[in-house]
């Protein structure tokens, strides 16, 4: 059986939505991950989001901390939707550093994503899936962001693993609500993430069997904002 290339797996995974899709080649004002990770980016991207947001209903007084939680959570889950997607939908999972992970900073998310030289690891079930997502994209990618993020604002890591580990509930969550046929292989591969790596701990099952993280963004700070469905405080 012949093994899918990266890009034929990130194809596939666009047909669940437009968080699973990515772009072709990086444009003029792109940046890597490496360099969000760097600083300028990503505090400029705190900034946007904080201007958003205060431009929202009532004009609140957005507190920093606010601001950069939604805006690492929106991050995180932009870069792993289209990852989660090519593994449930192809069998594999498209690996690059963080030098190749290109992202144009702009407006409200899906923000423009690619990968342009992306590898293809392949993961045979749910515990190999989420064990190349630790060591591929949770360690090199997302845990170093959210040290950024925590150095630069202070804000908890408790809340940062929250919306790092609710980035990739959503994403499976969204890859099975677009195709059936994904809800088992989607909620097993949840479990493993909860039970194992950087991310065990950081949330459970309800009774019901949705997911609940152990922490909050701080959505409900924002005026008439509400919670999460994931939320603790739910």
């Amino acid at each position: 059986m012949t093994v899918p290339t990266a890009a034929q797996a990130l194809a596939a995974a666009a047909t669940l939505g437009p968080f699973s899709a990515v772009a072709g080649v990086p444009g003029p004002g792109w940046v890597t991950w490496a360099a969000l990770v760097d600083g300028g980016p990503l505090e400029r991207r705190v900034v946007d989001v904080r201007a958003a947001l205060a431009a929202g209903p009532g004009s609140p007084d957005v507190d920093l901390r606010v601001a950069a939680s939604l805006a690492h959570l929106g991050l995180v889950a932009r870069l792993v939707s289209p990852l989660l997607g090519a593994a449930l939908t192809s069998g594999v999972l498209p690996v690059a550093p963080p030098s190749g992970v290109h992202l144009r900073l702009a407006g409200r998310n899906p923000l423009p994503l690619t990968l342009p030289s992306a590898q293809a690891v392949p993961v045979a079930d749910s515990a190999a899936l989420a064990a190349a997502l630790d060591r591929c994209w949770l360690a090199p990618a997302v845990l170093p962001l959210s040290a950024a993020v925590a150095v630069r604002t202070g804000l908890s890591r408790s809340v940062l693993d929250g919306n790092a580990v609710s980035a990739v509930a959503g994403a499976l969550r969204m890859a099975a609500a677009a195709r059936p046929e994904l809800v088992g292989p989607a909620a097993a591969a949840l479990d493993e993430v909860l039970f194992h790596g950087a991310l065990a701990g950081t949330g459970r099952r309800r009774d019901d069997g949705s997911f609940v993280r152990r922490s909050c963004c701080l959505l409900y700070r924002l005026p008439s904002a509400g919670t999460c469905g994931d939320c603790i405080l739910a």
